[in-house]
């Protein structure tokens, strides 16, 4: 869904750009945006690059987020008022098992993590003990995770601590404190399995 957003950024930009304000409303609504995110965006007084800036966020959130705003512009109130993003979006298939890559139609399997297996299969490669590696390479996750929101979203912590997660003003600080919430090894599993799934790079080359 990262590359649909990507491919069709021009496009949505035009679409998006006489009603932005009321787009800000829905992505805020439906929390795919953070209210300092939100704020600043609302301060912006050009409609183009409020929308520029608000795209350039959500594709920043990784595959979910991609897929929610994709799916919150099929909302007939969010795509009344362009008849063009209207049709365009019936054709965007945004299932959990498709990527539509840009225009081709082509899709392709996403391969996600088995959430209830007992460790993680990378080639011969194997995680059995979860919170041992996030302590191992705690350095290495707050300072290159950037998909922190989409993994947050993945996660059945208590409302609580997600509130203190997503409070922190940068990526690095809301990892340090998503780590600090690990303290038990199914909450070390989940989010080994939401890393593979958002940073699949980054985690292949940990475990190296």
């Amino acid at each position: 869904m990262d590359k649909v957003l990507l491919k069709s950024k021009i496009k949505l930009i035009r679409w998006l750009k006489s009603d932005w304000n009321i787009i800000l409303q829905h992505v805020q609504t439906d929390e795919l945006i953070t209210t300092t995110e939100y704020d600043h965006l609302k301060s912006m007084t050009v409609p183009t690059d409020v929308v520029i800036k608000l795209l350039d966020i959500i594709h920043g959130k990784g595959e979910n987020v991609c897929r929610n705003f994709l799916n919150l512009l099929k909302d007939d109130d969010v795509n009344e008022f362009s008849p063009e993003l209207r049709e365009w979006i019936k054709t965007v298939d945004t299932s959990e098992s498709a990527n539509t890559a840009g225009q081709s139609g082509i899709q392709v399997t996403i391969q996600e993590p088995d959430r209830d297996c007992g460790r993680i299969e990378n080639g011969n490669r194997s995680i059995q003990d979860y919170q041992k590696f996030l302590k191992a390479n705690t350095s290495q996750l707050v300072q290159r995770v950037k998909n922190i929101d989409p993994i947050i979203d993945d996660l059945d912590l208590h409302s609580e601590s997600i509130a203190n997660v997503r409070a922190n003003p940068t990526r690095q600080m809301k990892m340090r404190e998503l780590l600090d919430c690990v303290n038990c090894e199914s909450i070390a599993k989940d989010l080994v399995n939401a890393l593979f799934k958002h940073e699949k790079f980054l985690m292949e080359e940990l475990q190296k």
